[in-house]
């Protein structure tokens, strides 16, 4: 990368600082904190914290608004739905210019991934709208009519990640709305100014109340708005320990909670795989998104038969990625969103060192500008880990490092892939459909991929076992997660039996 590569696309700077958004209003705050730009390590906006009044104003605006929102017509949530997509992909160059700035994702992955896939979220909700209905119930006595309604829960506390934000935000968003909830949006504090962007962006679409965000760090504005007593469901996409903190604290009201979670997800290479198209669709599965994403293939398991071609091949790929600015066009992995993130994923490295764990690439010199020299980068690893006993096998390190097994019998690759407490993504590369059907089937996984990786059609189902937490989103499934059913039970004329008088 030159030193002017990274002024290809213009950094993206706000106009002001960020503020609260509530009851259709930006409201100031007290207390603040910087967004850091991960490319160049340095402050690029300020952004304001919410308080717990805040919150609860934000929850009580939602719950106001309910009541109009739930009695829209199917047609008018279509429209909106359909709208937000529509603006999103209008404004492409703004996701182009903030996302990269934001948390580091490489600019070309936002056209190729962010936009496209978002859009295609609203899009697919706003067609499920009027699919979303009851059942008629048959029942014993003639005289007896029994259905169904789904009905709206109520407000909804959608808590996000900092990676991926416009994609995860979608995916609880759109099936939201188009149930009839209302929400209150607590984003991630290294990727708020997306979704306050979004907001501002969508406000005319939208009626006021129906979405709020509350900015701020967890203890404070999370714990408030998740424990909230007039929250009706919880829905969180992140760690497992956050997911704990986050379910404890809904447990006291008694609000129920949908969580996507961590994964430490394995690809098994069988040795009559497609080498070139494995090896590629391996990289594609640890290094996009730079390695920060939960369903992320960071366990390779491949058949001893190909392993010493399939390791040679991957590593050279590995060591010919280009590191650099996320808005450098050219730069295939860009940086690690924070520095405290950054030091942990080297803190995984050196104890799988430790540990014994050859590094096959990821010692190579970075070489960067002086504009990125304070930037969170890191060369994408590859280790070899045979028998995959060391702790960075069984760990999510949630950055570009893939560790590589060997094996020489399914059954041992598909329990060694099981063997981890995290059960969201699989997958298997073979010429076989015999072992590939069976070897699906065994896997613990939500998503099980047969020769492809990172492919999350709006359509499927996509969620986790164990760990990995529980529900289901993108899919016809999550209306349901998102709505509760009534029974209305209907007499015809039954006799009544002489219990009294």
């Amino acid at each position: 990368m030159t030193a002017d590569a990274a002024e290809t696309i213009q950094r993206f700077q706000p106009a002001e600082d960020y503020q609260v958004f509530v009851d259709g209003d930006w409201l100031s705050t007290t207390s603040s904190f910087e967004a850091v730009d991960p490319s160049t390590g340095r402050p690029w906006a300020v952004v304001g914290s919410a308080s717990a009044e805040q919150v609860d104003r934000a929850v009580a605006a939602a719950r106001a608004a309910l009541p109009g929102w739930r009695r829209t017509s199917l047609a008018t949530r279509q429209a909106v739905l359909a709208a937000i997509a529509d603006r999103v992909e209008a404004h492409a160059d703004l996701w182009m210019r903030l996302l990269p700035t934001e948390n580091g994702r490489p600019v070309r992955e936002v056209a190729l991934a962010d936009i496209p896939s978002s859009a295609a979220i609203y899009r697919y909700f706003a067609g499920l709208v009027r699919d979303h209905r009851g059942d008629q119930i048959p029942v014993e006595s003639p005289e007896s009519l029994v259905y169904t309604l789904r009905e709206p829960l109520g407000v909804i506390a959608v808590v996000l990640p900092w990676n991926s934000p416009l994609i995860t935000l979608a995916n609880k968003l759109a099936p939201a709305l188009a149930c009839g909830n209302t929400v209150v949006v607590k984003p991630s504090e290294y990727a708020t100014a997306s979704i306050l962007e979004f907001v501002r962006l969508v406000a005319d679409l939208v009626p006021p109340s129906v979405v709020n965000v509350v900015p701020g760090f967890g203890p404070e504005v999370g714990s408030a708005l998740v424990g909230h007593p007039d929250v009706a469901t919880v829905t969180l996409t992140g760690g497992g320990a956050t997911a704990r903190t986050v379910m404890a604290a809904a447990a006291e009201a008694l609000t129920p909670t949908l969580m996507e979670l961590g994964g430490k997800s394995a690809l098994i290479v069988a040795e009559d795989a497609d080498l070139d198209r494995a090896v590629s669709d391996a990289a594609m599965g640890i290094f996009l998104a730079n390695g920060e994403a939960c369903i992320a293939s960071s366990r390779l398991l491949v058949h001893e038969r190909i392993a010493d071609e399939f390791l040679e091949q991957f590593a050279a790929l590995a060591r010919t990625i280009r590191v650099g600015d996320a808005l450098d066009p050219a730069t295939q992995l860009g940086p690690l969103v924070s520095r405290p993130h950054h030091a942990r994923v080297r803190e995984h490295l050196q104890t799988a060192r430790e540990q014994g764990v050859t590094l096959l690439a990821g010692n190579e010199e970075l070489a960067l500008p002086e504009a990125n020299s304070q930037g969170f980068f890191l060369r994408p690893a590859v280790l070899a880990d045979p028998a995959g006993r060391s702790s960075i096998a069984a760990e999510e390190v949630f950055g570009p490092v893939a560790v590589a097994e060997r094996f020489s019998d399914y059954a041992e690759a598909v329990a060694r892939a099981n063997s981890t407490r995290y059960g969201l993504a699989a997958g298997v590369w073979t010429n076989d459909l015999t072992r590939a059907h069976r070897i699906a089937a065994e896997l613990d996984a939500g998503i099980v991929w047969v020769n492809k990786w990172f492919d999350l059609p709006a359509g499927a189902p996509m969620g986790g076992v164990k760990d990995s937490g529980f529900g289901r989103e993108l899919c016809w499934e999550t209306m349901l997660e998102y709505s509760a059913s009534k029974t209305v039970n209907i007499d015809l004329g039954a006799p009544r039996f002489p219990l009294w008088g």
